[in-house]
């Protein structure tokens, strides 16, 4: 035990409930004897994985493990947390620990990234522990021969103190050469404070390797409460690596640190983390860790994170093995806050998921209960009729050759089908005249209901029905076919009444506004499926793509979307942005799936085109854009003002037009 800690315990020993606290704080490190400022951890994602973060160092955390992470920040975070340590002990001790970070990156990182932290230890209220800290991280750029490499460091001010109780002025020496005296420490100054630093470095193997150390407290600051005493805060070394994939990191941490005896303390740590993304339904994160070292030190953890757009709540468990009995353990919760837009890696791992979204709902998909296909030569009679849109005779062939084809479950999932269209429309020839669109998306979308491929099915149906909103008839059987199929219609709002195609260009663009051009794009392919020749959804298409680093896809949508453009102009531009995006598909063409998109390959804002502005051009469009407006046309009015933004995509008043058309039109 250092100097100066023996009479603390004294002054402890003659309060109950503080002696029993004390007891719980001395096995909160693997240390036997109270150590000011011990590592406690720090928020709850990182103390989920055991605290095995040396090199991780991917988010705010880095603040505290290692100062060179920060610099792995691409956008500023907020985060706030409270840990609850050794919960449920018979004597009512309460150890609490508060924590809040801030970290902003400088110039887009360029000058490194600035963190700050602040938390607050405390004892049931007799003794605490306060900790304030700036911390600065780096990237050296690419193409210098350090690339590789992140460094950073933390300055912290310490400061500790304890509450004075009747105990502390009657507190005595009682040692083998001197026997009565006032305590020194109990009866000086009940505060003391001090300046201290970390250190800390990152090296990138490769892509998915990472190598990381770290220094804490190397001025191994003195925090004694007496003069005559030390008490130096140990300093503890940190040497870390991991392994990341894309929704998947291994982590592993080795802990060095000078015992009270003067022997070395070594600590290993394995730590897994796991995450579950969602398109539209959040992230989930399951995380856990062993850990074994000198002086018994046995540890389990656990943690779980719940991540929706810019919100992140993280928890984690500990529980130390054979030192604590009666303890149901540590538990810690945290609330992050991402601010600015996604990242690139961000917008990588989302463009990833849709294509996932976009194979597992193909075209070709069925429904889960299988639909029996009508190429089945005892069905020729009903895929005749099917053919020549006689759903009624369809219906009555099948059922009459029911004996025969039963038992089949997709049988009775045809007969379902059929005899709900039947129910609805007999026939849906049409003999003397030309069908109307609608009509025509109507026998569209039900031979494919027929057919089982459902996905299309209700697209068309829905497309149908928005050109059709006032038969009540198309409406119950656009919900009748949703509940066979399983899928919730695609439905047009009554109050918007521009079809189905323009509702699907308004929720591209409300996605487009918040630059979430994935889920922008895949609004506007729903539509290309349908409509592949709609030329201002290819410009779009194009937009989003383009900004997705999708230059192959973005060139297609433009150069189809050219051939399509009647005015000169307008393809002129267009070729314009063809061309520019093949130059780019080169730069592009070495991204790896899970990568993050290289740093030339996104524009900062979204980009329709890069030719310069033409501003007589722009105020000829804003007008008749307005005037469609102030008469009520919106669909002209959002038609001009999309053009607009294809000439400048910067055009704050184009946006905020566009956006109060979308808000009228939902």
């Amino acid at each position: 035990m250092r100097p100066g800690q023996k009479q603390l315990m004294t002054f402890f020993e003659k309060e109950k409930t503080a002696a029993l606290a004390l007891a719980v704080l001395i096995a909160l490190g693997p240390l036997p004897a109270f150590a000011a400022f011990e590592d406690l951890g720090f928020g709850a994602r990182v103390p989920g994985m055991g605290d095995a973060f040396t090199g991780v160092a991917d988010d705010i955390s880095s603040v505290y493990y290692n100062p060179a992470g920060l610099s792995n920040l691409e956008r500023p975070k907020m985060m706030a947390s409270h840990a609850l340590f050794y919960s449920g002990l018979s004597d009512g001790s309460n150890l609490g620990l508060s924590a809040a970070a801030l970290a902003v990156p400088l110039s887009n990182g360029r000058n490194g990234t600035l963190g700050t932290a602040w938390q607050q230890f405390s004892l049931s209220g007799v003794y605490f522990e306060k900790t304030g800290q700036v911390s600065w991280g780096y990237r050296f750029e690419k193409g210098t021969k350090y690339e590789k490499f992140s460094v950073g460091g933390t300055l912290k001010y310490l400061s500790h103190g304890f509450t004075r109780l009747d105990e502390t002025y009657n507190a005595v020496e009682n040692t083998m050469l001197q026997l009565g005296n006032t305590d020194p420490v109990l009866a000086g100054v009940n505060t003391k404070s001090a300046i201290d630093a970390d250190l800390g470095a990152l090296y990138r193997l490769n892509r998915r390797w990472t190598l990381g150390a770290a220094v804490m407290n190397a001025m191994q600051s003195d925090v004694a409460f007496s003069s005559s005493d030390k008490d130096k805060i140990p300093m503890k070394t940190r040497l870390g690596a991991s392994y990341k994939s894309l929704w998947l990191i291994l982590a592993a941490d080795a802990r060095l640190q000078r015992g009270p005896d003067g022997n070395l303390d070594k600590e290993f740590i394995f730590a897994a983390e796991k995450t579950f993304p969602s398109l539209d339904k959040g992230d989930i994160g399951v995380r856990g860790s062993l850990g074994a070292g000198d002086r018994e030190f046995k540890q389990a953890t656990l943690g779980l994170s719940y991540k929706i757009q810019k919100i992140q709540i993280d928890y984690g468990f500990s529980l130390p093995i054979g030192t604590v009995k009666e303890t149901s353990g540590n538990h810690k919760l945290a609330l992050t806050y991402h601010f600015g837009t996604a990242t690139q890696s961000e917008m990588a791992e989302t463009e990833l998921l849709d294509q996932y979204k976009k194979l597992r709902d193909a075209q070709n998909f069925k429904s889960p209960r299988d639909t029996a296909s009508l190429n089945d030569p005892r069905l020729a009679g009903v895929k005749e009729q099917v053919l020549k849109e006689n759903y009624y005779a369809a219906n009555k062939i099948l059922l009459e050759k029911a004996n025969e084809l039963l038992p089949d479950s997709s049988v009775v999932n045809l007969t379902r089908r059929l005899s709900t269209v039947a129910a609805f429309y007999p026939s849906l020839a049409v003999e003397g005249r030309q069908k109307q669109r609608w009509e025509e998306l109507l026998s569209r979308g039900t031979r494919d209901f027929v057919n089982g491929t459902d996905l299309r099915a209700m697209k068309y149906l829905s497309y149908a029905q928005s050109l059709n909103q006032q038969d009540s008839a198309l409406s119950a059987f656009l919900a009748r076919a949703g509940e066979i199929a399983r899928i919730t219609p695609d439905k047009v709002p009554s109050d918007f009444s521009r079809g189905w195609v323009e509702y699907k260009m308004a929720e591209s663009d409300e996605f487009y506004v918040k630059k979430s051009y994935s889920e922008a794009l895949r609004k506007l392919e729903e539509l290309l499926e349908i409509e592949p020749n709609a030329l201002m959804a290819l410009k779009k298409s194009g937009s989003c793509n383009y900004m997705l680093g999708n230059y192959a896809r973005a060139a297609r949508d433009w150069d189809k979307a050219s051939r399509l453009e009647p005015d000169p102009l307008e393809k002129t531009k267009l070729g314009k942005m063809t061309d520019e995006a093949r130059a780019k598909q080169g730069k592009a063409s070495a991204w790896e799936p899970g990568a993050a998109l290289p740093e030339e390959a996104v524009p900062e804002e979204a980009v329709y085109s890069k030719p310069a502005s033409d501003a007589r051009e722009i105020e000829k469009i804003y007008q008749s854009g307005a005037d469609a407006y102030a008469k009520g046309e919106y669909g002209k009015a959002a038609d001009a003002f999309r053009k607009i933004l294809t000439i400048d995509p910067q055009n704050s008043q184009a946006k905020k037009a566009l956006e109060r058309i979308i808000r009228l039109s939902r």
